[in-house]
């Protein structure tokens, strides 16, 4: 007789859609702060500035601005949550290899730029998508 709790009866993969969510909005307010500090550039951006090499050498804030916003991983990282969001609508949770993935690059990102918000929040997503995927794996699991 096996027993169940609480956390067993939960609709399956709810971390995996909090975790999307969390994803998304953080991608999305990435771009949102990050547009509306880098807007100066944009207009040179799109008349060819950056083209053939990202520029010239006397353009390093603009190259820097690029690779901060639109060349940032925001865009994927909103992806990668709505990803999240259909799996889990389909009550199936994200791969482990995905959250120690999206961790490696937090931990590595938050090092290498502290003191940083951004990358820490990362963190979010990345227990819950964890923690789900750990649910998951003991669930399959049969009881003895």
């Amino acid at each position: 007789m096996t027993t169940t709790t609480a956390q067993d009866e939960a609709e399956p993969a709810t971390l995996t859609r909090w975790g999307g969510w969390s994803c998304v909005a953080i991608g999305l307010g990435h771009s949102a702060l990050g547009a509306s500090m880098t807007w100066r550039h944009w207009a040179g951006w799109m008349a060819g500035d950056l083209h053939w090499g990202l520029g010239s050498p006397e353009m390093p804030e603009s190259k820097l601005a690029f690779w901060a916003v639109p060349g940032s991983f925001a865009l994927p990282l909103v992806l990668l949550g709505l990803m999240a969001v259909a799996q889990a609508r389909e009550g199936r949770t994200l791969p482990r290899h995905v959250g120690l993935a999206l961790l490696a690059w937090a931990v590595f990102g938050a090092y290498v730029c502290f003191p940083t918000f951004g990358f820490f929040l990362v963190l979010v997503p990345v227990a819950l998508f964890l923690l789900d995927a750990r649910r998951s794996r003991r669930a399959a699991v049969p009881a003895p």
